[in-house]
């Protein structure tokens, strides 16, 4: 700890921090050439231009955010001083006046699937938690032992390296009394909480894996492209080759934004009830690609696996709906 005109505390800065930014990073240099690989120098549908230049807008953005990332999280700090609390991460500065302090807490914060800038070992900038919701993180620990500040307007999340040292001096300035919370009561909290959630990050990592899907076999299917068969298993019905690939994707993306209209319990039930029909989606679109790119597919297989999960869907609505209503 350095001491000036302030209270300098460094964040606990992990190999797994620097792992995690470096594997992202790669990720995202190598995922946009591999998909203009995968284009084979064939003219682009101007539908796919519109979902690849977001993308790749995307990727560039979260890549520079990477860079700067990794050069400035060693030095990311928080400093204490007379009347407020300062967050620094490279060029960017937080501050945080103490009068607006309400709450501070140690806690293990609850997975939550959304989030803007998270992964293992650094948690950056606006991130959503179950429990707490919106929370602007400063913190190399992501949901275990984070030292949780409630303001007026915002919650902020950091990780100093002397945890302990941080609190006491931060307490000297704040007229409140700190709470230290039980870690056991909220280990066993976030583990409870983070069962509930496996439902929701399974839907959207489906739905992310079949996103992924449609864009690497779109340039290998012919343009006009069978979308439907009859009960014999003959194409009856055709499509452009994006809107016949694209479009089940946007349904199925629709049909999971449905929970996040709700709230508390009823969200997590919601997730669990569209699990097994989103589950269908990657089973459709793999079945549509093989069967147009002239595999052989057992089709009777594909047909009773999906029926299975329509009815396993129906099975836990009538299970879960009135859960959600008590």
């Amino acid at each position: 700890m350095d001491k000036s005109n302030c209270e300098v505390f460094y964040t606990d800065v992990r190999p797994i921090t620097y792992v995690s930014l470096i594997c992202m990073l790669i990720i995202l240099i190598v995922a946009p050439v591999g998909i203009l690989n995968s284009l084979n120098g064939e003219p682009i549908a101007p539908g796919l231009i519109l979902i690849l230049a977001p993308l790749f807008i995307v990727f560039l953005s979260l890549a520079t955010l990477i860079i700067i990332a990794i050069f400035a999280i060693p030095r990311m700090r928080y400093e204490l001083h007379e009347a407020e609390l300062l967050i620094v991460l490279g060029p960017r500065k937080e501050r945080i006046p103490y009068n607006h302090i309400v709450d501070i807490l140690a806690k293990d914060l609850s997975f939550n699937v959304l989030s803007s800038f998270r992964m293992p070992g650094v948690a950056l900038f606006d991130v959503m938690y179950s429990d707490e919701g919106i929370v602007r993180m400063y913190s190399t620990h992501v949901l275990k032992d984070v030292i949780l500040i409630k303001t007026l307007k915002k919650k902020y999340g950091i990780s100093p390296k002397d945890k302990e040292g941080f609190i006491s001096s931060l307490g000297k300035h704040l007229s409140i009394e700190i709470e230290n919370v039980s870690r056991q009561a909220e280990i066993s909290t976030a583990e409870r909480k983070s069962a509930k959630n496996i439902a929701e990050s399974l839907v959207w990592s489906i739905v992310i894996a079949s996103f992924i899907i449609c864009i690497v076999f779109y340039p290998r299917l012919p343009q006009i492209i069978a979308i439907h068969w009859d009960i014999q298993f003959n194409p009856n019905g055709y499509a452009g080759k994006f809107w016949g690939l694209f479009g089940p994707q946007l349904i199925f993306s629709s049909i999971a934004l449905i929970p996040l209209f709700s709230k508390g319990k009823d969200r997590e039930y919601t997730y669990e009830v569209l699990l097994p029909v989103v589950a269908i989606l990657p089973i459709m679109q793999i079945y549509l690609i093989l069967k147009n790119l002239g595999f052989a597919v057992n089709d009777k297989l594909i047909f009773a696996a999906c029926m299975i999960l329509a009815l396993l869907t129906v099975l836990l609505a009538f299970l879960k709906v009135p859960k959600m209503k008590k």
